[in-house]
């Protein structure tokens, strides 16, 4: 009989261990809540982070079309720059051939 009472409780510790085990494993609706508005911080920030990100690549894709313009802007400058110092030396020779033509004379 005391060989029974024992193992008698023995076995009830060993559920209430169990028991123990089981309901401290579980999450409780506080801490689901919390980890929920983690989740949900963690998503919103990354979304700030996807739209930052987006509004920085459009303002380098404006930056890029803006400095390609510039550099198209100033060939064409340099092209006409070239042109007219060629025409100012054509201009210099003409000049020039006319006075040593009228210091001939």
């Amino acid at each position: 009989m005391k060989n029974f009472k024992a193992s008698k409780v023995i076995r009830i510790c060993v559920v209430l261990m169990a028991l123990g085990f089981m309901v401290s494993g579980c999450a409780t609706t506080a801490q689901v809540k919390q980890l929920e508005d983690q989740i949900n911080a963690a998503s919103l920030k990354a979304d700030n982070a996807m739209a930052a990100a987006a509004a920085a690549q459009k303002t380098a894709d404006d930056c890029s079309a803006t400095a390609d313009k510039a550099n198209l802007a100033a060939k064409q400058a340099a092209d006409r720059a070239a042109a007219a110092a060629d025409r100012a030396e054509n201009a210099a020779a003409k000049a020039e051939a006319v006075f040593m033509k009228h210091m001939k004379k």
